[in-house]
């Protein structure tokens, strides 16, 4: 018996198969690169490179990026807490505030728990343009306004007729603070920056820095400012639940040897790698004031509340000649004596310790 074969049926195509289709199309169609135009926008730049601008055009772009970036400190001298604290009032908070203070008395119980610090290392500046020349008489100042009373406490502060020569070699600045420790917390503190180059006449002086920004605890990283001239780059780092060390220096025994170069140091036990330099002696004279003790340049170093302090002394071409260790207390004062044994002498070093407190 023969069987039937129906024809095989074609399969329907999905409804609206055929609209979608065109839709695509239609939207491939509009979408359509319109390489005309860019080729005449690549025209126009092309034109634009190989026409450099002229010195004026150049000036003025200049001009606008140094107001730009300048501006942050513009803005944060106008906007500074809306005039409830003096902008430009310097600290009258001291160092050693607890030094003295009797810390088992109940009224100090409660005010005088370690706070966190920001540690300066140091300042330098870099990144030289070329149209300044190989050396630089510097002015101004660097502060830092903290959570404690958000006045300037200084760090680097030098006036016009009083300035700091560097060159490209040896471009950090002799910094003089801070004066007290910085506390910070999470409310942010301030880093304010204000330093020029001395020109032959004052209308001839040029600003090297000027900006401020914030600061909070538990920074890691460089402050960096690049502006036209230079590039400023200020090291530091945050030392929780700290103590404030003041450290005095004595010639206690024997002579000072005339032409020392050298440094003397500071650094502490959960840093040793970092050397903040309270002094550089470079000239044949040691700095004595009248009561005998050696003018340092800084005096003021924050230490952890259980950590260690120690002072030392380097010569430049030989070396470390002596150091001294200091175990961190919260008030009082310590004292030890380091043997420069290169140079038959001793030098007395006394630490004033004292709470960093925001009480």
């Amino acid at each position: 018996m023969d069987v039937e074969r129906l024809p095989r049926k074609k399969p329907r195509k999905a409804e609206g198969e055929a609209t979608a289709k065109a839709e695509v199309d239609a939207t491939a169609t509009a979408t359509e690169i319109d390489f005309s135009v860019l080729s005449a926008e690549f025209d126009d730049w092309r034109k634009s490179v190989a026409t450099p601008l002229t010195s004026a055009e150049l000036r003025q772009r200049e001009k606008e990026t140094e107001e730009l970036l300048s501006g942050t400190w513009e803005r944060f001298r106008d906007n500074w807490f809306y005039g409830i604290f003096p902008f430009d009032a310097v600290t009258t908070i001291p160092c050693m505030r607890f030094t003295d203070a009797d810390l088992d008395h109940p009224y100090y119980a409660h005010r005088c728990e370690p706070s966190d610090t920001l540690q300066i290392v140091s300042v330098q500046l870099r990144a030289f343009n070329a149209s300044l020349p190989s050396q630089l008489d510097v002015y101004g100042f660097i502060a830092i306004h903290d959570v404690l009373d958000r006045k300037r406490i200084m760090v680097f502060n030098r006036e016009r007729k009083d300035c700091q020569t560097i060159d490209k070699q040896d471009s950090y600045l002799r910094l003089t603070g801070p004066t007290r420790g910085v506390l910070v917390s999470i409310d942010p503190s301030y880093i304010e920056v204000v330093l020029k180059a001395k020109g032959v006449t004052e209308s001839e002086d040029k600003d090297l820095s000027k900006f401020a920004r914030t600061v909070r605890v538990g920074c890691r990283y460089p402050i960096e400012y690049t502006s036209k001239l230079c590039t400023l780059e200020m090291q530091h780092y945050t030392v929780y639940s700290s103590v404030e060390a003041t450290v005095s220096v004595k010639l206690f025994q024997g002579q000072w040897p005339l032409c020392f170069r050298g440094v003397l140091n500071a650094s502490t036990a959960g840093q040793k790698d970092i050397q903040i330099a309270l002094l550089h002696l470079n000239d044949d004279e040691l700095p004595v004031d009248d009561d005998g003790f050696i003018k340092l340049s800084r005096r003021v170093v924050c230490v952890e509340h259980d950590g260690k302090l120690g002072v030392s002394l380097f010569e430049n071409g030989a070396g470390e000649e002596g150091d001294v260790w200091f175990a961190a207390e919260k008030s009082r004062r310590t004292t030890h004596y380091m043997h420069v044994k290169k140079y038959s002498l001793w030098l007395q070093i006394i630490i004033a310790w004292s709470v960093c407190s925001r009480k």
